[in-house]
């Protein structure tokens, strides 16, 4: 009798929420590409250079928030100052407005669509034995009990439907931390990656995204939504 490949068998199911090592590199030459276009080989250097000025800065100034970002995970730490150096940087020459503009449309949507489909390993998920949606459900609340082991997503409370996984986030790392850095803005930027990411993965896990309220945007817990697809409400245009 052959054994079938199960979900819980996959490397990234109940893993550490954290951008994997291909998504960082693409993340880089996205930054890269994006930079060069908008400022030109000359702009690109002066921004870099500042950016790591600024990096070094907010390191030396905020050394509890970096001691526990990197608790979380490495990763984490360093993509937490590298994209405020980035955007304090970008800000100096287009405003603060602008340079978070920039970012979402230009680096943070595009890296979605690497990154995404990286982080639910779903090249190998629609391979696993079973209904892919329900093996979508599966990781995604896999990933968040790991979370809230690691204290960082607090899942508060969850909800398995047949066609349907509602789950609620209580606390949200990203808004903490770069709140201490005094960019809050930047707390955004994990759900702009959501609205961008699962729309790019949604035919291949069967599934339609929805989620309305988001710590980021001041409520007090975000509500994810996962609706097998053919049976959500017309209303993906709300998402934030």
């Amino acid at each position: 009798m052959t054994i079938g490949k199960r979900v819980e068998d996959l490397e990234m199911y109940g893993a550490s929420l954290e951008m994997p090592k291909e998504a960082v590199k693409a993340q880089f030459k996205i930054t890269l590409k994006a930079l060069r276009k908008k400022f030109g080989i000359w702009g690109m250097l002066g921004v870099f250079l500042d950016a790591y000025s600024v990096q070094r800065g907010l390191r030396r100034d905020f050394p509890e928030t970096r001691r526990r970002a990197a608790e979380i995970s490495k990763i984490i730490e360093k993509e937490l100052f590298a994209l405020s150096g980035i955007y304090l940087a970008l800000a100096k020459r287009l405003g603060r407005k602008e340079a978070y503009e920039f970012l979402k449309f230009e680096v943070i949507y595009k890296l979605a669509l690497t990154s995404m489909p990286l982080l639910y390993q779903v090249r190998e998920l629609k391979t696993c034995d079973g209904d892919v949606f329900e093996n979508f459900k599966k990781m995604n609340i896999a990933l968040f009990e790991r979370t809230t082991e690691d204290g960082t997503w607090l899942m508060e409370s969850y909800k398995n439907e047949p066609d349907k996984l509602t789950i609620e986030i209580a606390t949200c790392a990203n808004v903490e931390l770069f709140n201490e850095l005094n960019v809050p803005e930047l707390g955004r930027f994990g759900c702009d990656h959501d609205v961008a990411g699962f729309s790019a993965i949604e035919k291949d896990v069967n599934c339609e995204f929805r989620r309305f309220r988001t710590i980021a945007n001041g409520d007090d817990h975000c509500l994810f939504e996962f609706f097998r697809r053919g049976t959500a409400p017309d209303n993906a245009h709300l998402n934030i």
